[in-house]
């Protein structure tokens, strides 16, 4: 029952749309490390640079995402397509794809995590408000809730009762808080 689902992982096609996103995700990474290891200043530049997704950076993100059609022009457009990065889904959506979700997963409210013509889906009401307020068309998002890995529910039933004994026996409260 069903349909097949596909992995299509952009990096492991050996192209040089693939290497720009390697480059790209090396220069970021980089950066990240020279924040981190030199601190004070540095890391606060670097900060504010990655927290001000404003329109600007979504621009380049979707220019990008033009230089990377090739990756997916074979594909039929009316195939669903589940982004987990916005670069992905701004390049579903540079394609012409008429069936685009983007799991919007960073609950830092900006333009950067949000795919213009695609369906973004995000976690948190806190976040989708600031969206709304930002100006994401109401048609273009959708309050989803947390995502959690399966294996963290698939077992949740037995889990619970466990915690029901744990406490009922008197013995430390564990908690675990998702970020």
């Amino acid at each position: 029952p069903g349909r097949t689902t596909y992995f299509h992982d952009l990096l492991n096609i050996e192209s040089a749309e693939a290497s720009l996103i390697k480059d790209t995700d090396a220069l970021y990474s980089k950066g990240s490390r020279l924040a981190s290891e030199l601190g004070g200043s540095v890391e606060r530049m670097w900060g504010s640079l990655t927290k001000s997704g404003d329109a600007d950076a979504l621009r380049i993100t979707y220019h990008m995402a033009e230089h990377l059609k090739p990756l997916l022009l074979g594909v039929p457009k009316d195939t669903p397509f589940i982004a987990t990065h916005c670069l992905a889904g701004l390049l579903a959506v540079a394609c012409g794809f008429t069936r685009v979700i983007n799991l919007v997963i960073d609950n830092h409210a900006q333009w950067f995590i949000v795919v213009p013509g695609a369906m973004n889906l995000v976690q948190g009401p806190s976040n989708y408000h600031c969206l709304l307020r930002m100006g994401v068309p109401a048609s273009q998002i959708r309050l989803a809730g947390a995502w959690i890995p399966k294996d963290l529910v698939e077992n949740i039933g037995a889990d619970c009762q466990a915690r029901r004994a744990r406490a009922k026996n008197g013995k430390p409260l564990r908690l675990l808080i998702p970020v």
